[in-house]
């Protein structure tokens, strides 16, 4: 029903609109359960990486958070410009292409790292449900649609991965520095 009702272009800017939605939902699930699931797995090399980012002394919840807001703002703005740009061109950007690689990667990611604990890690339910399906779906209807070729999924990816590291990288630290230490009095 929603195809007849919409034209193929309408359908793939609401793909561009719904990146930042997939991010949110996914991290969300990071955001409620990534605190408990480290402190739980202390001795995990995850936890080791994470520590140098994240003040345990904090709340770790809340310095995640600010490097989600940080990398969703920035994702919002991709999307905004993305859609802009596909609106004008008819194409889209190798910024967003290579997003998009980076959320299905990262779904990728979740579920591996899952297999290998052969446990729950935080993310791995919305990897599943939303970053892979979503990712792969509007991967193959832009490509499908020849709006995006291999050359620029693989440029725009060398460009997003590094990007996203970095905001994320810098979300931790900007986390660490913002949020107070605990109130250990109680």
């Amino acid at each position: 029903m929603l195809n007849f009702l919409m034209s193929n272009q309408n359908q793939l800017q609401v793909l561009i609109w719904l990146i930042p939605v997939a991010f949110f939902i996914h991290d969300g699930e990071e955001i409620i359960t990534m605190e408990k699931w480290l402190r739980n797995h202390r001795n995990h090399s995850r936890m080791a990486f994470e520590n140098r980012f994240l003040d345990p002394g904090k709340s770790i919840t809340l310095q995640f958070t600010v490097a989600v807001l940080l990398l969703g703002s920035i994702l919002i703005l991709i999307a905004f410009e993305s859609v802009r740009g596909f609106e004008n061109n008819g194409n889209l950007n190798m910024l967003c292409a290579g997003v998009l690689a980076v959320i299905l990667i990262d779904g990728i990611k979740h579920v591996i790292f899952s297999l290998l604990l052969r446990a729950y890690s935080s993310g791995v339910i919305t990897a599943i449900l939303v970053e892979i399906p979503f990712a792969s779906y509007a991967l193959y209807r832009f490509y499908d649609a020849g709006k995006i070729s291999v050359a620029s999924l693989a440029g725009g990816l060398a460009i997003a991965l590094p990007l996203t590291i970095l905001l994320i990288l810098c979300g931790f630290k900007l986390g660490k520095w913002i949020i107070p230490y605990r109130n250990h009095r109680a």
